[in-house]
C-alpha cells in the first residue's frame, strides 16, 4: 500500500447510510458499472464512523451523495460479497448528488429478497437460515414499491420491552414482508410522531441482508427509504 495514495478510489451513488452499532452501514452502486459496493472499516463490527465518512470541509457523507471513497482492497465476508475495506487515512470526496430519476435507473429489476418463510420478532419473511444463504447471491437490493407502511410499535411487548421500534411492511414479488428499519432519518421521524402507522407512496428502498447472527440466521433490514421528495424532486 502506498504511503501517499490509496490503492484505489471507488465512486458510488450512496443508496444507504443506515444505523449500525456505533456507526453507520454505508452502501451504494458504482457509477462505472452500477455494481453494488459496501465500504467497511477494520473494526470488529465493520461499521463506518462519522470520522471515516467525513469530507475535507467537515461535512459527512449522506444518502444520495455521489462519493469518491479511497480503498485498500476487497474484503468479502460470507454472503456480503460487496464489502471493500476503506483507506481511512484519506477524506472521502463529494462529487455531486443523485436525483430521483438517477435512483430509478439503479433499481434492481425483478430482484429476489433471498429465501422466504422464516419469521421472527413480530416480523414476516425477515430472516434467512445459514443453510439457505447463497454466499454468491449478494446482500443488497434496491427495489421500487408502490407503497410502504412504517410501524412505530413497542419492540417486544410480550416480554415487557415497550420501547418503540420502527418496522416496515410492504408487498414485493408476490410476498409480504415486515422488516426492521435502520434508516436513521425515517426512524427518527416515526419515533417523534409516536406509536402509529405511517404510509408512504412511490418508494425506492434499499434492503440489506445483515451479517450472520449468532442464532444462525441473517436478518433482512430496510436500510434506506428514498422518496421523490427526499431526492429533491
Amino acid at each position: 500500500m502506498s504511503n501517499d495514495a490509496p490503492n484505489s478510489i471507488e465512486t458510488i451513488v450512496c443508496l444507504a447510510n443506515s444505523r449500525k452499532s456505533s456507526g453507520r452501514c454505508v452502501a451504494g452502486k458504482r457509477t462505472s458499472d452500477n455494481s453494488w459496493f459496501r465500504p467497511i472499516s477494520n473494526r470488529p463490527g465493520h461499521e463506518i464512523s462519522e470520522w471515516d465518512r467525513r469530507y475535507s470541509d467537515g461535512k459527512t457523507a449522506q444518502l444520495l451523495d455521489v462519493i469518491e471513497i479511497p480503498c485498500i482492497e476487497k474484503r468479502p465476508l460470507g454472503h456480503q460479497s460487496e464489502n471493500v475495506l476503506i483507506d481511512d487515512r484519506f477524506y472521502w470526496k463529494k462529487k455531486g448528488s443523485a436525483s430521483w430519476s438517477d435512483v430509478l435507473k439503479l433499481v434492481d429489476q425483478e430482484a429476489d429478497l433471498w429465501a422466504n418463510g422464516f419469521n421472527a420478532y413480530y416480523n414476516r419473511n425477515n430472516r434467512v437460515p445459514k443453510s439457505l444463504i447463497d454466499k454468491d447471491g449478494g446482500s443488497l437490493r434496491l427495489i421500487e414499491l408502490d407503497e410502504i407502511v412504517l410501524h412505530a410499535v413497542p419492540k417486544a411487548p410480550d416480554f415487557g420491552n415497550m420501547k418503540l421500534i420502527v418496522r416496515a411492511s410492504f408487498e414485493y414479488g408476490g410476498n409480504e414482508y415486515k422488516l426492521d428499519v435502520t434508516d436513521p432519518e425515517y426512524e427518527r421521524a416515526c419515533l417523534e410522531k409516536g406509536t402509529g402507522e405511517y404510509h408512504l407512496k412511490s418508494v425506492i428502498a434499499c434492503v440489506s441482508l445483515a451479517e450472520l447472527h449468532t442464532d444462525g440466521y441473517a436478518y433482512k433490514l430496510v436500510a434506506s427509504i428514498i422518496t421523490p421528495k427526499r431526492a429533491g424532486t
